[in-house]
C-alpha cells in the first residue's frame, strides 16, 4: 500500500484527521511538522527565522523521502503534510508519484478561525485575514494538482476513504 498523504491549508484538519484515521484503522500516523521538529531539534518558527522558508521546504522534502522509504505494504502510514509542503515542486512531484494524496478542502474562514492567533505558525503569525486569504488562494492549485482525492466533507468522510484505501472497509 502506498502511503496516504493529507494535504491542505494550515488549520484544515490534516493532523486531527490523520490521528483519528490512525486510531480507527491501526495504520500509523506521522505528522511531518512534528517529525521535522524532532529531527531538527528546533521549532518550525525557529527554522523559518534562522534559515528561511526555502530551506524549510527543502527539509520537508528530505524528511518526506526519509519517512516514505520506511513505508511499505507491511508498514503503511498516513502522513500529514505541512500546509506549504506542496509548494515545493520536488515535494509535489514526489507526492504525486509515491503516495495517495488527499486534499482536505476546508473553507478559508474555518481555517482562519483555527490559526488566526497561533503564533507557532510562521506563515500565519502576525498576518491579516486578507494576507492569509491570499496565501490560501495561492496554495489551492498546488493541492488540487497533486491530489488523487479532494474531500470537502468532515473528518468522518476522510476517515472512511482512508479505510477504503487501506482495505479496511
Amino acid at each position: 500500500m502506498k502511503p496516504i498523504y493529507l494535504c491542505g491549508f494550515m488549520g484544515c484538519g490534516k493532523s486531527y484527521t490523520g490521528r483519528k484515521s490512525a486510531r480507527e484503522t491501526g495504520i500509523r500516523h506521522i505528522d511531518l511538522d512534528d517529525f521535522l521538529v524532532g529531527r531538527e531539534k528546533m521549532e518550525i518558527s525557529e527554522i523559518f527565522k534562522k534559515y528561511g522558508e526555502k530551506h524549510f521546504r527543502n527539509l520537508e522534502f528530505e524528511a518526506l523521502c526519509e519517512i516514505s522509504s520506511e513505508v511499505s505494504e507491511f508498514h503503511p502510514a498516513i502522513i500529514s503534510l505541512g500546509g506549504g509542503a506542496l509548494t515545493n515542486p520536488e515535494t509535489a512531484a514526489f507526492a504525486k508519484k509515491n503516495a495517495v494524496v488527499i486534499f482536505i478542502d476546508t473553507p478559508f474562514d474555518t481555517c482562519y478561525e483555527r490559526v488566526k492567533n497561533d503564533v507557532s505558525r510562521p506563515n500565519a503569525a502576525g498576518k491579516s485575514k486578507e494576507e492569509l486569504f491570499a496565501l490560501y488562494k495561492s496554495r489551492e492549485e498546488h493541492y488540487k494538482k497533486a491530489a488523487d482525492y479532494i474531500k470537502t466533507g468532515g473528518d468522518k468522510e476522510i476517515v472512511s476513504l482512508i479505510k477504503q484505501l487501506s482495505g479496511g472497509e
